[in-house]
């Protein structure tokens, strides 16, 4: 038994591995030139043995404990745990079936490699013989398994230089790390895992004896396909255990006849994502960092800043809300939320439904798409800056007509409803989302500060150039000012959900950017060591913090859209304050609705994944995107059981009344 830990036995006698050397080197010797000494000047480094074993890279929430995917090759899952951790059992079992005299023989089987070698010299049939656990090692490390007698010589004398540099517990190790237990796991953690849904020290001797019997041979012992071979199998290791005297009869039979059988207590082999669309983003960022093998092979452990409540409502509410939606055509949707703090990103819903169209792509960061009217963010706050606009300015919403310069094209703007309301003030202009106003207001300013406010806040606008070969649009950010139109405001041009909860971040955070970011720190599980840990992103002031006030008392006041949307909408959230703007494109492809409070930034898009195919007339962002956005922030908010708080009112800044109502005002502008 093995109760006290392995204890490292070294080769009994150099004799003994000389005679084995010999039995095995003679008769190659004579098949092989130029000889023994180039021979064995061409073998594989033995302490390559030691280097790291390929281990998958699990991603986890920001809890730590939230497993959010394991990232493999396709066909190899793997993570290294220490003999120490792997209990007695699995070990004991192994070496039962495999390797009975692993902790007394010098690497080899002396006798197997001579009757080995004969039967090679007489018939010329496979390498046969029974291989020690080392030299299975170094089979499955350093040599491969090539039928040949050359690949048999180079696998023994490795073996031999491997016994006298590392310890019987070290070779033991690597080798249950390394081996194959079909069904893609490689190493006694995968197995234990993937069979038994437990770790490799919780085995029971019925699971143990079970997995030990895979190694000789994972396809003909696979017990999710011949169960048979298995359990037969399962029977010759425990009558080796009970030969070596590490188990009774009596354990061996109480083994045997427990159901292990599947599917009661094994399952197929599946990487389970949760959060898929946010995996995929942190996965692309890893590999940009380590390179690809590293993501897939590096054994890193990655901690995210995905809030596993908060993503659960996200999917939920996405998923629920266009589900009820396939009768206005409506078949994606996608959700950013954002710690405005940090700009951690807490939660990312890609697509509504993985299984229908588009669904495998990440629509919450690509392509872009025409944002409507949630655009004028970025006009009101360019207009308020400027100060040549209050909140209070009077706007006349009335037939108007623009031509931009050097170009015969008339642009007329129309509201939604396609009314003319009269002069309302600026504010009452941006609640109820008039867009004749709204173009007034970014030509008074101009378009070119609209542009450069966007971008400023983290939203570059992207403008479409023609389509590639594969019939998808090309985008850019970096477009020449003068080359956008009035339509801006309107949203003529595109922008992600990622990118309108980074500009709605600027105003959360009273003007400060902060690049969102998703990783929270990266080690590796082979040694512990820090790779990368995400430094606090002090930002940078890109708003005046008077002017993101302004635009958060505009932005909240239920009184501002109340001639569209009514009171007490889906765009006002329960016993709390919250600022919000929503936006249909005029086609009626996409909806959105961006909003925040000082604790959480949202942003919800609707529509569908091919740009091309749009919603029912009449789908605005009220009816698609709200539901969303108001259902995930009122949960999301209760959840993490944040008070009703807003903002301070910066100093500098003019509190007043207008015509009977409270306003804020920059120094040199008034009622």
């Amino acid at each position: 038994m093995l109760a006290k830990g392995f204890r490292v036995s070294r080769p009994a006698s150099w004799l003994v591995r000389l005679f084995a050397l010999l039995a095995i080197a003679v008769p190659s010797l004579i098949m092989t030139s130029p000889g023994y000494v180039a021979f064995a000047n061409n073998l594989p480094d033995p302490n390559t043995v030691a280097s790291a074993i390929p281990e998958d890279t699990l991603i986890y929430a920001a809890d730590n404990k939230t497993l959010l995917a394991d990232l493999h090759p396709p066909g190899y899952q793997a993570y290294f745990e220490p003999l120490s951790e792997m209990g007695t059992l699995l070990p004991e079992a192994v070496i039962s079936i495999e390797d009975r005299n692993f902790y007394s023989e010098p690497g080899i089987d002396p006798q197997g490699i001579v009757r080995a070698s004969m039967v090679d010299l007489q018939s010329h049939a496979k390498v046969e013989g029974a291989s020690t656990i080392t030299q299975q090692l170094v089979k499955l490390r350093l040599v491969g398994n090539e039928a040949t007698l050359d690949r048999k010589m180079r696998e023994a004398l490795l073996a031999f230089q491997i016994e006298r540099r590392y310890t019987k517990d070290q070779i033991l190790e690597w080798y249950l790390n390394s081996v194959f237990f079909a069904n893609t796991a490689w190493g006694t953690a995968a197995a234990s895992k993937m069979y038994f849904h437990t770790t490799t020290n919780k085995l029971d001797l019925a699971q143990a004896s079970m997995l030990a019997g895979i190694i000789r041979g994972p396809t003909l012992y696979n017990p999710l396909v011949n169960w048979t071979s298995a359990k037969q199998r399962q029977k010759t290791v425990l009558d080796a255990m009970i030969r070596d005297g590490r188990i009774t009869a009596a354990d061996a039979a109480k083994a045997f006849a427990e159901d292990i059988s599947p599917p009661a207590h094994m399952f197929l082999p599946t990487n389970q994502v949760v959060a898929p669309a946010f995996v995929r983003y942190v996965t692309s960022l890893l590999i940009n960092q380590f390179g690809a093998d590293a993501t897939y092979s590096g054994g890193m452990r990655v901690v995210t800043t995905l809030n596993p409540t908060l993503q659960a409502l996200a999917q939920r509410d996405v998923s629920d809300n266009i589900a009820k939606l396939r009768w206005r055509n409506v078949t994606q949707g996608a959700l950013v939320s954002l710690d405005p703090t940090t700009n951690a990103i807490i939660a990312m819903v890609g697509s509504a439904n993985p299984n229908a169209y588009g669904g495998q792509y990440n629509l919450a960061v690509w392509p872009p798409r025409n944002p409507g009217s949630s655009m004028k963010i970025y006009t009101y706050t360019a207009a308020i800056a400027s100060g040549k606009f209050t909140m209070t300015t009077p706007i006349k919403d009335s037939k108007f007509s623009y031509r931009e310069p050097g170009s015969t094209e008339v642009y007329t703007p129309r509201n939604y409803d396609g009314k003319f309301h009269g002069t309302c003030q600026l504010q009452a202009c941006m609640g109820n989302s008039l867009n004749i106003p709204a173009v007034k207001v970014e030509l008074g300013v101009g378009v070119s500060s609209v542009v450069q406010m966007a971008r400023a806040m983290g939203a570059p606008p992207y403008q479409q150039h023609g389509i590639d070969i594969n019939g998808n649009p090309n985008f850019t950010t970096n477009d020449p000012l003068d080359t956008f139109g009035a339509s801006l405001t309107l949203g003529g041009y595109g922008e992600t959900p990622l990118q309108m909860a980074i500009g709605a971040s600027v105003l959360a955070t009273q003007g400060i950017l902060r690049q969102p970011f998703a990783i929270n720190l990266v080690s590796s599980s082979a040694t512990g060591q820090l790779l990368y840990a995400h430094q606090i992103d002090p930002g940078r002031r890109v708003l005046d913090a008077r002017v993101a006030y302004i635009m958060e008392m505009i932005m909240s006041n239920d009184n501002n859209r109340a001639m569209i949307f009514g009171h007490n909408s889906l765009l006002t959230l329960p016993g709390r304050k919250v600022a919000v703007k929503t936006g249909t494109s005029d086609s009626f492809a996409d909806a959105w609705t961006v909003g925040y409070t000082p604790h959480i930034v949202t942003a919800v898009w609707g529509g569908n994944a091919d740009w091309r195919m749009k919603m029912t007339h009449g789908s605005d962002s009220y009816y698609i995107a709200a539901p969303m956005w108001h259902r995930y922030m009122q949960d999301a908010l209760d959840s993490l059981k944040m008070p009703n708080e807003w903002y301070a009112q910066p100093t500098g800044l003019i509190a007043t009344t207008c015509k009977g109502q409270p306003a804020w005002y920059m120094p040199g502008t008034h009622c």
